[in-house]
């Protein structure tokens, strides 16, 4: 999904169709045209973000190397948020987590994380796929912008959507075979 495509739905959203049109066209927008639309794409970064860290984990898995037995966050691939599992020659292993390296005893690991999305800017391009679905994005970052805009009536109609999308999501993800561990009663 492209950002400019979340950009314009949730212009839409606004009511601001002739920036929308404006920005699909690839048609010069004005300076508060410009404003917006920068604002409406740091508010899908908070978004995505949010998305990321609290309800649709992005996960990734790689191979590092090292000699030490300290893997820096300067060599995954993605800024790690959650490290869920490392292993060594397909064995779990001990590890450890300081702020800037995985400490284990081992000089080739497989980890899997969850990650936090970079920074995009409009031309840029979401870390989901059309699954997650772009109107989720764009009723977040409605919210978001009428929020710093002081439009309370029109950030709580906007919330409710944007919690309704990412439920329905969660549901989806559910039915195709998701997991919820069985209650334990003390």
């Amino acid at each position: 999904m492209k950002v400019k495509d979340i950009v314009v739905t949730a212009l839409k959203i606004l009511g601001r169709n002739t920036a929308a049109e404006k920005l699909a066209e690839g048609v010069a927008l004005d300076a508060e045209e410009r404003d917006t639309v920068n604002t409406l794409v740091h508010c899908f970064n908070a978004v995505e973000d949010e998305v990321a860290r609290s309800y649709i984990p992005l996960c990734a898995s790689q191979t590092l190397r090292s000699y030490d037995g300290e893997f820096p966050f300067a060599l995954f691939d993605h800024t790690p948020v959650r490290i869920t599992s490392v292993s060594e020659n397909g064995t779990e292993i001990a590890y450890k987590v300081y702020p800037a390296y995985l400490k284990a005893d081992a000089e080739r690991i497989s980890v899997e994380y969850d990650y936090a999305p970079p920074v995009k800017d409009v031309d840029g391009e979401s870390e989901y796929n059309c699954a997650v679905g772009g109107y989720l994005f764009a009723c977040g970052a409605a919210a978001e912008y009428c929020l710093i805009n002081g439009e309370v009536q029109a950030a709580e109609k906007w919330e409710k959507k944007y919690r309704q999308e990412i439920e329905s999501v969660q549901r989806k993800n559910l039915a195709a075979g998701g997991y919820i561990p069985p209650r334990r009663w003390v």
